[in-house]
């Protein structure tokens, strides 16, 4: 007689602790066992093998760096095996690394503080913590000297022993390029229009964080961020009723007012967007060129520059290199639809699979320029808003929400677990282009707070399927990957 065996867990549901898109990733998923009852315990011996397999990183010249996904901060309690499988961190192994499963298994082993830091180009490091954000952003970008990762560790040779407690750097570098000689082509792009609710702050739409400006050279190479090319971008603090208003800079009648610092209800606004050269630089050499002689290389959202009266070129002077200018449009929508009713779930949304990745709006329900939720994830939700207008959204993040269309949502609670479990021996690849994250399920048929990162492949032990028939792969202790698009098994 076949039996269904439902598999019983609890799966963590934290809410919320990491960035969309750049999720937790589990590195290291081989066949493993449920952990016994009683603690278990490592030697010095096996922790200094663990801990001396990371080794400063220099990442070669044009390298494709991997991002991280670990939270930063202090009084974490993070296994060892979860850390080492940072694609980040996993990147710094040494050759041949002596791993010791005595340590990464030990119960009472954690990872007690995650920091960052970043280096400057003399090899100084700063005083103040990164973010995971800022980790990525200044790796990808390589900006700067690069990133001091210190982490903290606490393990215990015995019951009774003494916890020994400690702190190890790892320092992730960059083979800097030869400095650019000369650019030659300069592609901008950047949003326009975009739109904001009736009411907000203006002051939003004055931070960098606002923007998603990028200006490319002729190897596709972004200079924004690369203080050697571009010194500053800065955001307008006034606003205009007109383009051409914005165009000159001039304050006409038509002018935008903000007496409040508020954007006013069913409102057309316009604000410059300024990005200056760094004097002398081979960026400055070039607009100052396209400034007297524009000769169709520099292009803005694909327009040439010889043919729109937007991203103009100004001179420098003697301090500063020659900037360009852009105009942004902000569409302000009606009071009615500013005003959200919010309401607590406790629940998951999925995303669906349209699109390879789906935008997030902030509080004031402004698109967040440099995160979303990539296609067929699954993200722990608190809280659901819906307006006058009846549009609704899901929080996902703090101050992040999604458009209710782009999702599909379950509340929790409602899978009965994970059940007809069999005993397998095969292997899941995860077959989509890098960038794509993969959610993980715990024995209860939940969503976790985890995923793996593809392409990649993955040892698989079991297999079971949920109350609606869906298949899924252990590939970990109440660890589980959906069958689906992306996923390929044998």
């Amino acid at each position: 007689m076949k039996k269904s065996i439902k598999y019983a867990g609890i799966a963590a549901a934290t809410l919320l602790a990491v960035a969309p898109v750049a999720a937790p990733v589990v590195s290291s998923a081989s066949e493993t066992t449920v952990q016994a009852a009683d603690a278990s315990y490592t030697n010095n011996t096996d922790a200094n093998a663990w801990l001396g397999q990371f080794a400063d990183k220099t990442f070669a010249t044009g390298a494709d760096i991997p991002t991280t996904s670990l939270t930063t901060g202090n009084n974490l309690s993070l296994s060892a095996a979860k850390f080492a499988g940072d694609p980040l961190i996993a990147s710094s192994k040494v050759s041949n690394p002596v791993e010791s499963n005595s340590f990464a298994g030990a119960t009472d082993t954690k990872i007690t503080s995650v920091q960052a830091y970043a280096i400057d180009e003399n090899g100084n490091v700063a005083s103040n913590a990164m973010s995971t954000s800022d980790i990525n952003t200044r790796l990808s970008n390589q900006l700067g000297g690069g990133v001091q990762i210190q982490f903290g560790y606490s393990y215990k040779t015995s019951s009774d022993a003494a916890a020994v407690t400690g702190t190890k750097t790892i320092n992730f570098k960059y083979a800097k390029a030869a400095a650019t000689t000369s650019v030659t082509k300069a592609a901008a792009t950047y949003t326009t229009p975009i739109s904001v609710e009736a009411g907000s702050k203006a002051a939003n739409t004055q931070l960098q964080s606002s923007l998603n400006l990028s200006l490319k050279d002729q190897n596709a190479k972004e200079l924004v961020g690369n203080t050697d090319e571009v010194a500053s971008v800065t955001p307008a603090a006034n606003y205009f009723k007109t383009l051409k208003g914005a165009e000159n800079s001039t304050n006409t009648t038509s002018d935008a007012v903000l007496t409040d610092g508020l954007f006013k209800a069913n409102t057309t606004y316009y604000q410059r967007v300024t990005l200056t050269s760094t004097k002398s630089s081979a960026l400055d050499n070039y607009l100052t060129e396209q400034e007297s002689n524009a000769d169709g290389s520099y292009t803005i959202n694909g327009v040439s520059y010889a043919n729109t009266n937007n991203g103009y070129i100004a001179a420098g002077d003697t301090n500063n290199g020659a900037s360009v200018t852009f105009v942004r449009e902000i569409n302000v929508g009606s009071t009615e639809a500013a005003g959200w009713t919010t309401s607590d779930i406790d629940g998951v949304v999925t995303t669906k699979s349209d699109n390879s990745f789906y935008t997030l709006k902030n509080d004031d329900n402004v698109t967040v320029s440099n995160r979303g939720l990539g296609a067929n994830t699954a993200w722990l939700t608190d809280k659901v808003r819906t307006n006058a207008n009846g549009d609704k959204q899901y929080r996902v993040a703090t101050g992040e929400w999604i458009d209710a269309n782009n999702v599909t949502y379950a509340k929790k609670g409602e899978n009965t677990g994970l059940q007809n479990i069999k005993t397998v021996s095969g292997v899941a690849t995860l077959t989509k282009s890098k960038g794509y994250v993969m959610t993980l399920f715990g024995d209860n048929g939940e969503a976790r707070n985890l995923s793996l990162a593809s392409p990649s492949a993955w040892r698989v032990d079991r297999t079971a399927t949920d109350a609606n028939g869906n298949t899924y792969y252990r590939v970990a202790t109440n660890q589980w990957l959906q069958a689906g698009e992306g996923v390929s098994y044998k």
